[in-house]
């Protein structure tokens, strides 16, 4: 009935109040938690009050942001619509919401569209007041799909209509080439169960227990071990013996492709002619020079502890960008690496803003639980006989 209400109002001669758009999203798969969002009044970010949908005597407080949602149609045929929403990134508004929740974590999540007039929000010219169901066009909701895109202005989902099944088959697992179905350290062990998601089990500060021992194994998006930069390096020289670790240098500069950024992003033509480390470890015994794609050396990345005084630099090949490690806010270490430089002592602390990204990323390949799973400590070979603890590698979906 109340859906009845605000569809006449629209389509009668008199000129309705203005048009809201309230969006919901939940933080968990039974969508008992939820952080609300509005578009604001005539462009003006004011955040406004609405009676819950579910429960009409309690108000829900909707933060305004900017937001811009496309692709929204309804049709009986052909594919189903597949939205694109978008929320401005520049503030800090949306990542507050989210708690210790990433953007990552909310694919799989419902999102939920309400549309009603501006007189019929709580302490509007109409309001309906509490415990009465409040007036509004018929709810829509989505699931989100996927990141459409990120960067330092917006934050895009792909949405999806809950009853999109086209294409998947019983018992809905098909191999996919080179696809992991599973979202990287959805199901960790410390994560409560309703917030546990797929079937990586993936420390979520990379710790791994091995016979009776908990190591801190990072492994990055190329599937290079990141290991603490005290670690004893040798100067290659003509050989090397198979687990030990050599280093060899870089010259920055044109030559060899690799330059360093100044903190404005610029190039930093100064610093052109001098040098940087390669980290290796030797897969075994050899007398080859260390490279890339190599049968006998695998690169190794390696990370300090973040310091506000330290300098932190970005490359034009950002394989070679500082890491660090970092206890945030929930007590818990992660890895990060740079994206930009930072020099002077006055730095921004790791986190998801645009100087730093998460340094601990899987690969999404076989490979990539390989270094996880397989970690054999002091040894550049993999442990081929421990198994995956879940159901499986390649699955149906693709996260990319």
């Amino acid at each position: 009935m109340s859906e009845k209400i605000a569809i006449k109002e629209v389509q009668g001669l008199e000129q309705p109040s203005g048009i809201i758009d309230l969006y919901e999203i939940a933080l968990n798969a039974e969508g008992t938690s939820k952080v609300y969002f509005t578009r604001g009044l005539d462009d003006i970010l004011t955040s406004v009050q609405m009676y819950d949908y579910d429960t009409n005597t309690q108000v829900n407080t909707y933060q305004a942001l900017p937001i811009q949602i496309e692709g929204i149609e309804t049709k009986s045929t052909g594919v189903a619509p597949r939205p694109v929403i978008t929320f401005a990134n520049v503030l800090d508004t949306f990542g507050a919401a989210l708690g210790n929740l990433t953007p990552e974590d909310l694919v799989g999540f419902k999102l939920y569209r309400r549309r009603t007039l501006q007189k019929y929000l709580k302490d509007g010219s109409a309001d309906t007041g509490s415990g009465v169901t409040p007036i509004e066009f018929p709810r829509q909701a989505w699931i989100i799909d996927r990141i459409e895109q990120r960067n330092a202005l917006e934050l895009s989902f792909e949405l999806t209509t809950p009853f999109d099944v086209e294409g998947l088959v019983l018992p809905y697992r098909v191999v996919g080439h080179n696809a992991c179905p599973w979202i990287y350290q959805g199901a960790c062990p410390s994560k409560t169960e309703a917030n546990k998601r797929g079937a990586c089990t993936w420390h979520e500060e990379s710790n791994y227990r091995v016979a009776g021992i908990t190591y801190t194994v990072y492994a990055n998006a190329d599937d290079e071990y990141v290991i603490v930069s005290s670690t004893s390096f040798t100067t290659f020289s003509s050989s090397a013996s198979a687990d030990s670790y050599y280093k060899t240098s870089l010259t920055l500069g044109t030559a060899s492709g690799v330059r360093r950024y100044n903190e404005d992003g610029t190039i930093d033509s100064s610093a052109d002619s001098s040098t940087i480390l390669n980290y290796w470890q030797a897969i075994s015994s050899t007398n080859s020079t260390p490279a890339d794609n190599s049968a006998t050396w695998a690169r190794i990345r390696v990370f300090d502890t973040y310091s506000s005084s330290a300098n932190y630099y970005a490359y034009t090949d950002d394989r070679f960008n500082n890491y660090v490690t970092h206890t945030g806010s929930d007590s818990k270490v992660r890895l990060w690496k740079a994206t930009r430089t930072q020099t002077g002592g006055s730095n921004v602390a790791p986190g998801f803003n645009n100087y730093w990204e998460r340094g601990d990323v899987c690969g999404k390949r076989l490979k990539s639980c390989t270094k996880r799973f397989g970690f054999s400590s002091g040894s550049a070979k993999p442990n081929t006989i421990a198994q995956l603890p879940f159901g499986g590698f390649p699955g149906a979906r693709k996260f990319k």
